[in-house]
């Protein structure tokens, strides 16, 4: 691989208070984004955003997937289209979700990843196949098309950790 598929770093979610602005704002639309904001952005996210622009790149959109007791991800294992986006920074701010890497042919599972609110994770979701298993609260931040994602993933001599 010539691409690092992820990078994850340690992180205190719950500083960002991010549970009132999900609860207030989600909606129950079963298997699809239950936030979605693209253009114009909640004040609430405002310092979470400016964090993460600041220290990997320029946000195109936030949404959020519930991964509820049951829910089934039709998707499976996939690779994003990137239409809108370069790659995403997850976060789960309830919950745990396991983000798992895929062997593009096999599917074979090659890697995975935990995130719960201790913690985040850039993805290279449109060069790598991924899918998402769990029970909790996905927020997807998508970085803007001029966000250089081959330059940010390209492997170099350091282990596949980041800070923030």
């Amino acid at each position: 691989m010539k691409y690092n598929w992820c990078y994850t770093w340690d992180m205190n979610v719950d500083e960002y208070n991010l549970l009132p602005f999900i609860d207030k704002n989600k909606k129950d639309n079963k298997n699809y984004w239950s936030i979605w904001e693209r253009e114009t952005f909640s004040q609430e996210t405002l310092p979470l955003r400016t964090m993460l622009e600041e220290n990997i790149g320029p946000i195109e959109y936030m949404g959020m997937w519930d991964y509820f007791e049951g829910f089934v991800d039709d998707q499976g294992p996939h690779i994003d289209g990137g239409s809108i986006d370069s790659a995403v920074i997850f976060l789960c701010p309830r919950g745990e979700l396991t983000v798992t890497l895929h062997d593009k042919e096999t599917k074979k599972i090659l890697d995975t990843k935990v995130l719960n609110n201790t913690n985040a994770m850039s993805l290279y979701h449109t060069e790598f196949m991924h899918d998402i298993q769990g029970v909790g609260d996905l927020i997807v931040f998508g970085l803007s098309k001029n966000f250089n994602a081959e330059s940010y993933f390209l492997k170099k001599d350091i282990q596949n950790e980041t800070t923030i």
